[in-house]
Parts: structure tokens; C-alpha cells; sequence
């Protein structure tokens, strides 16, 4: 009886310990997998932004306010995305909306949860002449693809899977289920 509580007591501090490592996500499975719900996740990404970045000296670009989906067919998420470029030169901003969707992997090294495999479904400008509008939505594609491929959606802290890791269980497999997003805690190699 005695091995079975112990078992038990190990089970329950893994437990408390990841509740309270990721605060947001649920456990569930025995104990062996944490769920992040679609609202986590979004707000998750609200946090990380709003992302700002210029390119080629000649835009700046601002993409934020995240609405996400679950794809647990495709086992990806969606997100749209409000997008305002501004020229350097002109001072001029144009606001628009970004579609696209994504895989997720966890970085081992980085402790990070990235997205991968990430595609651009629709990206549009708006008030530009429709000559411009196409070439825009192309390039901005192209580079929307690359800024956001292996893009940091959620970084542990140091200090936050030191005693899951004491425990002996680390994150590992990642998937989209229609319950959100589900990482697998994988055993520690030793």
C-alpha cells in the first residue's frame, strides 16, 4: 500500500508543480499532458506583442491584436491580425489584417514554445491602389513568413521547470486538440 502512495503523493506534487509552473494551463491525462485553452493562447500572443519591426529602412511594420482558432484537424492555430505599416519617408500609415496559421513545436534549448510551418492565408492593406495592392500583399507575405517562422510564442523561465525537471518530467510533443493546445510531458533523459 505503501508504494501506491507514494505514487500517488509523486503524481500529485508533479502536478501542483506544473500548475503552478504554467498557471494558466490545465493538466489532465494522469497528470502527463497540459492543455492550453484557445483564450490562453491569445492572450499568451497579446502579450508578446504588439510585434514591431522595420524593413529594409523603409517600413516599419506593427502587427498585434491576436484572435486565435484551433485547427485540431490540420493540427495547427490560426490567428488574424491587425497589421499598420508606416513609410519612413512619407510618414504615411496604412492599417490592414493578416490571416495565417501555424504549427508548434517545443525548443528543448530555448525552453520555448515556437511556431512553425507558418503560412500566410490572407494579408490586406487598406486604401492602397489596387496596382500597388498586389505586389504589397505579395512581398508582405513572403516576409511575414519569415519574420514569424520560429517566432517565440511562449518562453519558460529558468526558474519554472527546475523542480518539474526535478521530478523527472520535462514538455515534449506539442498538438492541437479541439480542447486547445496540449503538451506532452515527456521524462526527462538520464
Amino acid at each position: 500500500m505503501k508504494p501506491f502512495l507514494a505514487q500517488r503523493g509523486l503524481a500529485f506534487a508533479m502536478l501542483a508543480t506544473l500548475l503552478m509552473v504554467v498557471g494558466c494551463a490545465s493538466i489532465d491525462d494522469g497528470g502527463r499532458t497540459m492543455t492550453f485553452s484557445e483564450a490562453e493562447i491569445g492572450r499568451l500572443l497579446a502579450e508578446r506583442g504588439p510585434m514591431q519591426r522595420r524593413l529594409l529602412e523603409v517600413l516599419d511594420v506593427r502587427v498585434d491584436n491576436p484572435r486565435v482558432r484551433l485547427l485540431p484537424f490540420s493540427n495547427r492555430l490560426s490567428t488574424e491580425l491587425a497589421v499598420a505599416t508606416t513609410e519612413r519617408l512619407s510618414g504615411k500609415t496604412y492599417r490592414g489584417r493578416m490571416s495565417v496559421d501555424y504549427g508548434l513545436r517545443y525548443d528543448d534549448l530555448a525552453k520555448a514554445i515556437r511556431m512553425t510551418q507558418v503560412k500566410v492565408n490572407d494579408l490586406h492593406i487598406d486604401d492602397l491602389p489596387s496596382p500597388k495592392e498586389s505586389g504589397i500583399s505579395r512581398l508582405g507575405t513572403l516576409i511575414a513568413e519569415q519574420l514569424l517562422e520560429d517566432a517565440v510564442l511562449y518562453r519558460f523561465k529558468p526558474s519554472d521547470l527546475k523542480t518539474a525537471e526535478g521530478r523527472g518530467v520535462k514538455p515534449g510533443d506539442i498538438s492541437v486538440t479541439s480542447k486547445g493546445v496540449q503538451i506532452t510531458l515527456a521524462p526527462l533523459e538520464r
